[in-house]
């Protein structure tokens, strides 16, 4: 058996999850693309490492800014480590917020071309110039228009992808066949998405952003800035593009606490859009947590 926690960001997922671990011999999972990176700890809102002693925790702090990474290769990775956890007669507990990282996991994604270095580095030097961005969004408008209105101009790194699978395969990415809600799952799991009234968690995340600020984020920012390069993929991610945008004098620490918010807002906004196409999804409402909790507790064990 597999056992997802799904919801919003700022829902209350991780402590939820982490209960019925200890209370169902489970390990946990990780599936948020910014808590794989070491360091990204505050803005990711990453479980502290005392929390993560309390039981086993997997796929957190296993790679380096400077590394690239994709829903396809999480899959590649998050199979055979749940295997090897329901080997050992546990229950791996899968817990985040990049909703396409699991169903990659669960449905399996196209066997589409590897990451070129080549390419990558030559759409790069293209990137790097003056308005460098915007011409590879041009470009890739005009090889794939579907992609071109779907990927938006400032997200780097999906363009660079979407350009480097036109160039290696000689078909667009738009294409290949991805998954959806309606794929067959080739991973069976019970999933459950934990919701809340919009007002209330729009209260919880607002709190939750102006903490991170408080606990240093902007500190942990400019020691991440010192390692790596601001062009590095987790930069772009919501806390750490604003937190930044505070250190290279672009933003003052209100403005940015308050574009923190409304992106936050916005992604939880999205996630649950993306959730509510998902089939086979049990809801569960997180007003009252201990009320969670015991019907989240009772799927594992009707499903055990």
């Amino acid at each position: 058996m597999i056992f997802v926690v799904a919801g919003p960001t700022g829902v209350g997922k991780s402590a939820l999850a982490l209960r019925l671990a200890e209370a169902a011999r489970g390990e946990i999972v990780n599936f948020d693309s910014i808590q794989l990176y070491r360091g990204f700890d505050i803005g990711s809102a990453k479980p502290a490492a005392e929390v993560r002693a309390r039981v086993p925790h997997h796929l957190f702090d296993v790679l380096e800014a400077s590394e690239e990474f994709n829903a396809a290769e999480y899959a590649r990775v998050a199979r055979p480590l749940i295997d090897e956890i329901r080997r050992r007669g546990k229950l791996p507990i899968l817990v985040g917020g990049t909703f396409f990282y699991l169903r990659a996991l669960l449905s399996g994604l196209p066997d589409m071309p590897a990451r070129d270095e080549n390419i990558r580095s030559r759409i790069r030097k293209i990137a790097s110039r003056p308005r460098g961005q915007q011409r590879l969004h041009r470009w890739l408008s005009r090889v794939d228009p579907q992609s071109g209105r779907s990927i938006a101009p400032a997200d780097r790194h999906r363009v660079e992808r979407a350009l480097e699978v036109w160039l290696v395969s000689g078909r667009p990415i738009s294409a290949w066949e991805r998954p959806t809600a309606e794929t067959a799952e080739e991973v069976p799991a019970t999933k459950v998405g934990v919701s809340l009234e919009r007002q209330a968690l729009v209260k919880q995340l607002d709190a939750r952003v102006d903490k991170m600020y408080r606990d240093g984020l902007i500190d942990e920012t400019r020691r991440l800035l010192d390692r790596y390069p601001a062009s590095a993929r987790p930069f772009t991610a919501i806390g750490y593009r604003e937190a930044a945008a505070v250190i290279g004098g672009e933003l003052t620490v209100q403005d940015a606490i308050a574009e923190t918010r409304r992106r936050t807002r916005a992604y939880a906004k999205r996630q649950m859009t993306w959730l509510r196409a998902e089939r086979n999804m049990h809801w569960l409402d997180a007003t009252d947590p201990e009320a969670v909790y015991a019907a989240a507790l009772q799927f594992i064990e009707e499903e055990s």
